[in-house]
């Protein structure tokens, strides 16, 4: 028994691999984001309305890029349980080099969303539904949908680097027809107040209002 269980974590180390090198490109991403937010807060101490967005995006990338790898190392980890506990003799075991394959092709891409969908679509392809909800439940913490646009996200990081470090910024949501009603609402509230109430110290940004 020993012996079979052996042979199985032999077979499955290459899924390891990559699940840890998917841990290290993590880590590499989260480092690269302190510079960024720093390029923001000058940005917002110049006034630079191009040069916040810019960093701010990049902090935005950066972050999705450390959650998509974090979830999919987990989930990796999760498909080496569901591997190591399968009998030696075990058809799935045949998966492995064609999971590899296109785990790794995905990763020499450098774009995290292109991993995540193979991923999504190796699931599908080899494992049942019941199996596929064990691999993601591990990683519950790094799936949460967020309901915002790319754009939303840049001006909320905007007014999160201002506010750590005590700067004043306005912002506010350019009108778009994808907005949602509240949105809308916000905006309209914040148009009505800047015609009453005209602002000198503040430097308003057209984006949006988070």
């Amino acid at each position: 028994m020993a012996q079979g269980l052996e042979k199985s974590k032999n077979k499955t180390e290459e899924l390891k691999s990559l699940s840890e090198n998917l841990k290290t490109l993590a880590k590499e991403r989260e480092k690269e984001v302190e510079p960024e937010k720093l390029k923001t807060k000058d940005a917002i101490e110049k006034e630079n309305l191009k040069e916040m967005r810019i960093h701010a995006r990049n902090m935005v990338r950066m972050r999705q890029e450390v959650a998509d790898y974090g979830q999919i190392s987990h989930r990796l980890d999760s498909m080496v349980d569901y591997f190591d506990k399968e009998p030696e003799q075990s058809v799935v075991f045949s998966f492995i080099p064609t999971v590899v394959e296109a785990i790794d092709s995905s990763i020499a891409t450098g774009n995290s969303k292109t991993l995540v969908t193979t991923l999504d679509e190796i699931e599908k392809r080899y494992f049942s539904a019941e199996i596929v909800v064990k691999f993601k439940y591990s990683s519950i913490t790094e799936n949460r949908p967020v309901c915002m646009s790319e754009e939303e996200k840049v001006c909320n990081l905007i007014q999160k680097v201002a506010d750590e470090y005590k700067l004043k910024v306005s912002v506010r949501l350019e009108h778009s027809p994808r907005m949602s009603p509240t949105v809308r609402d916000e905006v309209k509230w914040f148009d009505d107040s800047q015609v009453k109430t005209k602002t000198t110290s503040w430097f308003n940004i057209f984006a949006c209002y988070i």
